[in-house]
């Protein structure tokens, strides 16, 4: 049977699941491995959508999620569930600004025997992966929110000096002239 053809009856090889916000990235690794499924698509059409309500579903089912939505993290509802049923996340940061999917792939599978060590290590974990070296673990941190990039933050409005006025100056007023004991040659 072909890595990307999925059953029903074949969910229970399953590891990875990935979110919908990466649906392009994930049909393209359905077709190569047949350990993962992506959200609302075959062989899962039918499971939630919302997600407080599939975050939990894919916990128990031990499934290793693989993201986008940095805000699963900290959203109060969401990380609680993820704390609860013990969830294992991988999040992808996008490599640059306006990533396509190449960019997410090429940041995944750099990362992916991580990826894959997480399938045996016990939850809750939230591993992000970005152009680091290396990826890192974060707690999940229910109300927290999510640090905002530079490009995005609101600029701060920057303080203005008031202009200052340059007096004009007269030629060979006595204020330019340095007194004469001051010189150190004669005049």
């Amino acid at each position: 049977m072909s890595p990307g053809l999925l059953r029903a009856a074949d969910l229970a090889g399953v590891r990875f699941y990935v979110d919908e916000d990466l649906a392009g990235l994930g049909l393209g690794l359905m077709a190569l491995r047949s350990d993962l499924v992506v959200a609302s698509h075959p062989p899962i059409t039918d499971f939630p959508r919302d997600d407080p309500d599939w975050l939990p579903e894919v916990s128990c089912r031990g499934w290793v999620v693989i993201t986008n939505d940095k805000h699963i993290r900290t959203r109060p509802g969401e990380a609680e569930v993820a704390l609860q049923t013990g969830l294992r996340c991988v999040h992808l940061v996008p490599p640059v600004r306006g990533a396509v999917r190449w960019d997410f792939a090429r940041l995944l599978l750099r990362h992916w025997d991580a990826v894959d060590a997480l399938c045996a290590q016990a939850g809750p974990v939230w591993l992000q992966l970005d152009r680091r070296a290396t990826p890192w673990e974060r707690p999940y941190q229910p109300g927290t929110p999510p640090r905002v990039p530079p490009a995005d933050r609101p600029q701060r409005q920057r303080r203005t000096r008031p202009e200052r006025t340059k007096e004009p100056k007269s030629v060979g007023s006595t204020d330019q002239d340095p007194p004469q004991d001051a010189l150190p040659f004669p005049r």
